[in-house]
């Protein structure tokens, strides 16, 4: 006699205040490249530290595509493999591409007109690297960045797309009582890959993590937390729901003062022996604050339509913001128009966000949305039961 499956979550089952979470990691993200310059305290602290809005981005994906396939794995009995990779395909790459394109496609003389090669330098891309997903270990090669914009951010991507093979391959060939242990194991794997890190590229002094292995624990933390709301989103409601609201409230404020004041509570120390531990750490803070939003009927919710909307468009965000940001520079620039006083500033960074929400408006709905109604036409029907994954 067969063992019965464990309970499923609900069908279809949605987060919709991740969307507002993701807008604000963009944000942390957004203001690190944007340059600034008022001796603003609350302006200068929303700007250090932006790899920190990544990690973000690393733990939210960890949590949504593990409890997808977990999920997954307990209604069909087996990881929807095809059907992941399209979905994941369709929503990457044309974006990821049309950047690619973008970066070798246009003319250096236009790019250095508009602002597309990076004033300090950078190294030239090499296509075989960009196509291929492996511009992160390009830049681990170079200890540097692609000098043509939007490549300067993609090794993120690069990094996102490796954790989607890994993490499919590896929870198909896993037994379900064995995935929490593979989670486990990437935490000490991730601070071995750290040590190592330096013996590999021993005279990196720009380049340091920039790859899956030494970000397996980040994405492992939230993937634990993923693979406990898959097996057991009841247990967990009742457990994080049960918790007194001040606390949570707490732990939601602890965590953003945190990623406020980084630089002291959090120090990143080249040769510290704490950077080996403090991105397990940072993935546990995000972790904890991401779980606050999640329970089934919680009281702790952000469900503002403007916001979710924003968060579904920070794919194309994160891919234009430094497009934009690069551009209006260089139309300083050559107009010979500093950004020297308090009101230039700020339009200089209201103007830039405003456009690069406007630019990923108009992706999102006429270039990315055909390709997710064709993911959703090639990966049809899915099985009663079956988890969907947003975004």
């Amino acid at each position: 006699m067969q063992p019965a499956l464990p309970p499923a979550p609900p069908s279809k089952l949605h987060f919709p205040s991740l969307e507002a979470l993701r807008f604000f990691a963009f944000l942390k993200v957004f203001f690190f490249h944007v340059p600034i310059q008022l001796d603003w305290p609350v302006l200068q602290y929303l700007k250090r530290g932006g790899g920190i809005g990544v990690d973000f981005f690393f733990v939210l994906s960890g949590f949504l595509i593990t409890y997808l396939l977990v999920a997954d794995k307990q209604a069909r009995g087996q990881v929807a493999v095809r059907s992941f990779l399209i979905r994941r395909s369709l929503r990457i790459w044309p974006l990821y591409y049309a950047g690619v394109l973008l970066a070798f496609g246009l003319p250096d003389a236009l790019a250095e007109r508009w602002g597309f090669h990076m004033v300090g330098g950078g190294y030239v891309p090499d296509w075989r690297f960009s196509f291929t997903f492996l511009e992160n270990y390009k830049m681990l090669l170079m200890d540097n960045l692609p000098r043509t914009t939007p490549l300067s951010v993609f090794w993120s991507l690069c990094i996102e797309e490796h954790f989607y093979l890994v993490w499919v391959l590896v929870l198909f060939l896993l037994a379900r009582h064995h995935i929490r242990l593979f989670l486990l194991a990437c935490l000490p794997l991730a601070c071995g890959f750290r040590l190592l890190e330096p013996f590999v590229f021993p005279h990196n002094s720009v380049m340091e993590t920039n790859d899956l292995l030494t970000h397996l624990d980040v994405f492992a933390v939230g993937g634990l937390l993923g693979h406990w709301v898959a097996t057991d989103y009841a247990g967990f409601s009742a457990r994080i729901n049960g918790l007194p609201l001040s606390l949570r409230y707490g732990l939601i404020g602890a965590v953003l003062l945190a990623v406020v004041f980084q630089a002291e509570v959090l120090p990143y120390v080249p040769g510290s022996w704490f950077n080996i531990v403090r991105p397990g750490i940072v993935a546990a803070l995000f972790a904890l604050l991401i779980a606050q939003f999640l329970p089934l009927h919680s009281a702790i919710r952000l469900t503002n339509p403007v916001l979710g909307y924003l968060g579904r468009i920070s794919y194309g965000l994160y891919v234009f913001h430094i497009i934009v940001i690069h551009v209006a520079l260089q139309y300083c620039l050559n107009h010979h128009l500093p950004v020297d006083t308090v009101g230039k500033n700020l339009l200089f960074v209201g103007g830039t966000l405003a456009v690069t929400v406007a630019v990923s408006m108009l992706s999102f709905h006429f270039f990315e949305q055909p390709f997710l109604r064709l993911r959703e036409r090639l990966t049809r029907p899915r099985p009663a039961g079956a988890a969907v994954l947003h975004g």
